[in-house]
């Protein structure tokens, strides 16, 4: 789990979960209530989470011919996997870095 870089607390598992879910990188510290930036490499991930699943559902479908049963509880399985794994990647900065040049 992430620390706040200005007071150096440890952000909660749902804090994280609803900061994300706002598709912008700039947060604020629910301790100290200053704006924390997310990391590119962080936002990277975000990215790769929020396709994993689709990939995971396409390829076992074609795989192990999935019918619409196994496909409908396979979904939302796969979709809360990814935002509980999400949260231990993330990284914060007091900085806006843009990671267009990284």
């Amino acid at each position: 789990m992430p620390n706040c870089k200005n007071c150096g607390r440890k952000w909660t598992w749902k804090t994280i979960v609803l900061n994300t879910l706002k598709l912008t990188n700039k947060v604020n510290c629910p301790h100290c209530g200053e704006t924390q930036y997310i990391v590119p490499k962080s936002r990277k991930l975000t990215g790769v989470f929020s396709f994993l699943p689709a990939f995971i559902i396409i390829g076992s479908s074609m795989i192990f011919d999935l019918d619409g049963w196994d496909l409908i509880l396979l979904t939302p399985t796969l979709i809360l996997a990814a935002l509980f794994v999400y949260p231990f990647f993330m990284k914060l900065s007091n900085d806006n870095e843009t990671g267009l040049l990284k």
